[in-house]
């Protein structure tokens, strides 16, 4: 297979040709049933997944399942498109799936979840592969997790077992998260080095996801003020920096630190960050707040719409650059959470209205 990005960015862009329509959309939001949108999805490319999740399941979770499998074959399917440092950088990208996959299953094991529940939401195409997420998700709780993956050598079980060794007892699972998602970034960091050309266009996404995840987090804290002096407490720390992601993207942690130390509201969130990339998601996340459309939840779901659109206009980028991959990954992403949303909405026969709101369309 040649090197550079020529090969696989044709193949990538003949994925992107085969994703979901408008129109298709518009389809499955008429039906009035889950199994009416299965019927429909099975006239798609979605087929042969629907197919294979029709044999252990029903409804809502017989699409969840076959987009699931679907998004698992389609992104290694495309990391076998590259070669050379493309393939590194696309490895890079996918890595984020292990972050999520091992969250889940230390959510997981925090709720008490079933096996197979932990498993239904993970998407095993970065380094962690089905078979140990599986194993993982088995263990006695969240230490007998870490215990595994430090001696199986596995990527972050460094950053957990320092939790743990630090805590002396269980540590608890918002530890856990935090030196997940720091290492996580940081060896990402680590790995693309100085960050130009094509390895700064992946530094651009993953810059925009520690934002992303930083600010949620002060949203968090401001909507619940009480907190912060307990954070405070709790980490020995003038503000609450130790729960952020650092250094951080585009928007210094620091300066996010500082808006949750001042505490005035979710609205004071919005105005301070009006001259950021996000003021605009933002902004139309605390409309639907104040109209009582979801809380947090509301401006998590602009400002992922952002990122959506941000990461699909790299679509428009150079062709012969890593930019069409993540393009890719804007649109796939997007379609998973409609189809997810337009089943889930089927289901529990919510008004369709309601359901185009949530939905993320590029």
């Amino acid at each position: 297979m040649p090197r550079g990005y020529g090969y696989g960015n044709a193949r990538v862009r003949a994925m992107r040709s085969r994703l979901l329509t408008a129109g298709d959309y518009d389809e499955l939001l008429a039906k009035a049933t889950a199994e009416e949108v299965i019927t429909r999805l099975a006239d798609t490319p979605y087929q042969s997944d629907i197919e294979a999740a029709l044999v252990r399941f029903d409804g809502a979770r017989c699409v969840f399942e076959a987009v699931r499998t679907n998004l698992t074959r389609t992104l290694l399917q495309m990391r076998e498109f590259y070669e050379g440092e493309p393939a590194a950088l696309i490895d890079i990208l996918l890595r984020r799936w292990d972050r999520h996959n091992l969250l889940a299953v230390l959510r997981g094991q925090k709720q008490g979840a079933s096996l197979e529940s932990v498993l239904s939401i993970t998407v095993p195409v970065g380094r962690i592969d089905v078979v140990a997420l599986r194993e993982l998700a088995r263990q006695a709780g969240t230490r007998a997790v870490v215990d595994l993956m430090t001696i199986w050598r596995l990527p972050y079980a460094a950053a957990l077992s320092g939790v743990q060794a630090r805590a002396g007892v269980i540590a608890d699972l918002d530890q856990l998260e935090l030196a997940l998602n720091r290492q996580h970034y940081a060896s990402i960091r680590e790995a693309l080095g100085q960050g130009n050309g094509n390895r700064g266009l992946v530094l651009e996404r993953i810059q925009t996801e520690i934002d992303l995840i930083n600010i949620t987090t002060v949203l968090r804290l401001v909507r619940l003020p009480e907190l912060v002096p307990l954070v405070r407490q709790r980490y020995h720390a003038a503000d609450a920096c130790p729960l952020l992601i650092e250094p951080g993207g585009q928007v210094p942690s620091q300066r996010l630190a500082g808006l949750a130390n001042e505490a005035n509201g979710v609205e004071s969130v919005m105005r301070a960050l009006n001259d950021t990339p996000y003021g605009s998601a933002l902004e139309a996340g605390w409309r639907r707040y104040q109209a009582g459309e979801g809380g947090i939840a509301a401006l998590e779901r602009e400002l992922e719409r952002w990122q959506a659109a941000h990461s699909a206009a790299m679509f428009g980028r150079d062709p012969l650059s890593i930019a069409i991959p993540i393009g890719y990954l804007g649109y796939k992403e997007a379609e998973v959470v409609n189809l997810r949303l337009i089943a889930q909405g089927a289901e529990l026969n919510m008004r369709r209205e309601r359901v185009r709101r949530e939905m993320i369309i590029l």
